[in-house]
């Protein structure tokens, strides 16, 4: 990733992301999805999803999304101490 890509991932609501392909950016809105509202995924997100992946690669990416969540929740409840 470049750096420009790297900061826009840290504006609020995504104001740069055209710095990213629609592939990179079907993936990003699916993950802030699954990140913050799990239940509101629809099948129309991965339809989106599947324009740009097949059916393992969708898989492979729920499963990093899911692991990220896991144990970002984990260090964040245990105050796990950021390096930096």
């Amino acid at each position: 990733m470049s750096e420009e890509q790297i900061q826009a991932l840290k504006e609020p609501g995504g104001a740069r992301r055209d710095v990213f392909n629609e592939q990179e950016r079907a993936a990003i809105q699916f993950a802030e999805t699954l990140t913050g509202w799990p239940g509101s995924a629809q099948e129309s997100d991965l339809d989106t999803l599947g324009k740009y992946f097949n059916k393992d690669q969708i898989t492979e990416l729920v499963l990093i999304i899911a692991t990220a969540n896991l144990t970002n929740r984990f260090n964040e409840g245990m105050r796990t101490p950021v390096d930096v």
